[in-house]
């Protein structure tokens, strides 16, 4: 069989090129009406019902709810690039056989997960000074919901049903912020996780009824010991990819609540939603990138492209905002309610809007390798984020963090770690 020539290989990849840039465009436009539910969640909602004493309980509630969902989700991820090399060759029935098995092992990691909660989330209330019992349920909702739907929203996203994810994504929003609307006013912080376990409760029935059609084909013979051991493997792997960052965000999140003020846990809340807006241009880069990147990894290409323009469309958004809150951080500080309370927190945001892009750039490259089958980068990333917060901790502990400006140069040195490690391991290629 002949091979294709060099210009047939670059047409190949314009058109990938092409088609990443307009799908990363459709679910930014999408996604940006979602992002206004979560502005007003954050920005709007929390600071206006939630009593001052327990804003600063928001993040690692928050934290600690994702940190549950781990098992589940890292298992969705191991799928998700499975079901893309599938989708790439066209053997549908093949996703359908992966995905009837995959709910049956879903199902069994969530009795684990739901075990572990039941003794470990009111010991965590109680450490965050969180009064409100029925909090505790809704974060187990909001957590074992939020790692179920990525199995579905996956799935369209590795067939790059892009449009009907997007659709997904502005409607499940909507009902969040409608379920906030009618409880917030009345149980601030109940309501608010109640919106948390709405909006992926939606992206499953939401994503069951965009998938029929795609998997209504004949279902095709998958599940072998082979399979069972690859994605057994695969498993592990992104689990450690995913467990260690955020074990050393909760971390993070719970020694700022412990061992800090409640006025600073809670002005750090309110600085830190500014720089949350670069989320809203990075995720769906990270949606797209990902059936991508694996598809171009599958046929022997490489990811580096798609790692660095993302890199650099972050970075470039990070400098322009960091610039912005450096000269009016108070003045958009004051559009929240009771914004003006924390004003003196105000000269952190550039640094959080700079910390949150480094730490992507992070992301982009580690998402790229997961998605070729590549997890060489767990030799510097595990050790990193274990011996970052454990020194952390002690040092909180030992008053060797005396402010919270302190507290966010140890943020910013994890971060340029990271964004060091990721950049050189890209470049080398």
């Amino acid at each position: 069989m002949k091979k294709p020539t060099l210009d047939v290989a670059r047409a190949k990849l314009r058109g990938l090129t092409a088609g990443f840039a307009r799908s990363a465009l459709l679910l930014f436009i999408a996604l940006r009406a979602g992002d206004v539910v979560s502005i007003a969640a954050g920005m709007w909602f929390v600071p206006k019902y939630v009593a001052p004493e327990d804003i600063g309980a928001v993040l690692p509630v928050t934290s600690f709810a994702t940190f549950l969902s781990l098992p589940v989700f890292a298992f969705a991820m191991t799928v998700m690039k499975e079901s893309a090399c599938l989708a790439a060759d066209g053997k549908r029935g093949r996703v359908k056989s992966l995905l009837s098995g995959v709910f049956v092992a879903i199902a069994a990691l969530l009795a684990v997960v739901l075990a572990v909660s039941a003794l470990v989330v009111p010991l965590f209330l109680k450490a965050m000074r969180v009064p409100d019992a029925s909090v505790g349920f809704l974060v187990v909702a909001a957590a074992f919901l939020g790692c179920v739907a990525p199995v579905y929203t996956d799935a369209l996203q590795s067939l790059k049903r892009f449009r009907a994810l997007a659709v997904v994504e502005v409607c499940g929003s909507v009902v969040r912020f409608l379920v906030m609307l009618a409880v917030m006013p009345f149980r601030a912080l109940a309501g608010y996780f109640a919106g948390q376990a709405a909006l992926p409760a939606f992206r499953i029935a939401g994503s069951v009824v965009a998938l029929r059609r795609d998997l209504s084909v004949p279902a095709e013979p998958y599940w072998n010991r082979e399979s069972v051991r690859r994605i057994t493997l695969a498993f592990l792997a992104v689990l450690a990819y995913q467990v260690a960052p955020m074990a050393a965000s909760l971390v993070e999140q719970s020694v700022l609540r412990t061992e800090f003020s409640a006025a600073d846990s809670a002005g750090y809340y309110m600085v830190s939603r500014f720089s949350d807006f670069l989320h809203y241009l990075t995720f769906p880069l990270l949606l797209v990138m990902f059936p991508y990147t694996a598809s171009v990894a599958q046929r022997g290409g490489s990811t580096r492209p798609f790692v660095l323009k993302c890199s650099a469309v972050a970075m470039a958004a990070a400098v322009a905002m960091a610039t912005a809150y450096a000269l009016f951080g108070k003045e958009f500080l004051s559009l929240m309610p009771h914004g003006e309370d924390y004003a003196s927190y105000a000269h952190l945001m550039p640094w959080l809007v700079v910390i949150t892009a480094l730490t992507a750039c992070q992301v982009f490259y580690a998402n790229a390798e997961v998605s070729a089958g590549r997890f060489g980068f767990l030799s510097w990333l595990v050790p990193l984020h274990v011996v970052y917060p454990a020194l952390l901790y002690l040092a909180a502990h030992s008053g060797l963090v005396p402010s919270i400006e302190w507290l966010i140069a140890w943020f910013g040195a994890a971060s340029v770690l990271r964004f060091a490690f990721s950049m050189y391991a890209s470049l080398r290629g």
